[in-house]
């Protein structure tokens, strides 16, 4: 490919109408010596448009490296981000500030609580019924009596249980 920042140079005679031969007519010397002139033009626009293209050649690759670049930091960024459109599962290893997180603006993480002393013992998961009747008699039965405390039991069981996943997920300390 041509160097296009290098000139055209032409080496063109001059002609003059007393260079012609005798037989041609004064249309067709005028026509010739017309043509003289327009080569020169040409070189002058062909030289321009040299030197307008490779002041595009230069702009494109120069463009092309702040292209080049940009994809790279749209990469880098793409991997380093949370989207609040996409759908699939995101995940966030650093630490975040907020007041509080939302979904669907709902607020499901609010600020950290404090001032809980941890509870002991042993915590429950398993079912439970929250819905569990006791018959109670007018005079109490020891069974009677120990099924309200295995009940309440299994209660603060589940309750430390919350209160342990609470701890966790660093809502209360």
């Amino acid at each position: 490919m041509a160097d296009l920042s290098q000139n055209v140079t032409l080496k063109a005679q001059s002609i003059y109408a007393s260079m012609l031969p005798p037989g041609f007519s004064r249309a067709y010397q005028m026509y010739v010596l017309a043509q003289s002139e327009d080569i020169s033009n040409i070189n002058d626009k062909a030289n321009g448009a040299g030197a307008g293209a490779a002041d595009a050649q230069a702009q494109n690759a120069e463009q092309d490296k702040k292209i080049d670049a940009n994809t790279k930091a749209i990469a880098n960024f793409q991997d380093d981000y949370v989207s609040r459109t996409a759908t699939d599962e995101q995940s966030i290893a650093s630490g975040l500030s907020a007041a509080f997180f939302a979904v669907n603006g709902v607020q499901v993480v609010g600020a950290q609580v404090t001032g809980f002393t941890p509870a002991t013992g042993t915590a429950f998961k398993g079912a439970f019924n929250a819905d569990q009747a006791f018959t109670i008699g007018a005079a109490y039965s020891q069974s009677e009596i120990q099924a309200l405390a295995d009940a309440l039991k299994e209660s603060r069981q589940r309750t430390k249980a919350l209160e342990d996943a609470m701890r966790a997920h660093g809502l209360i300390i």
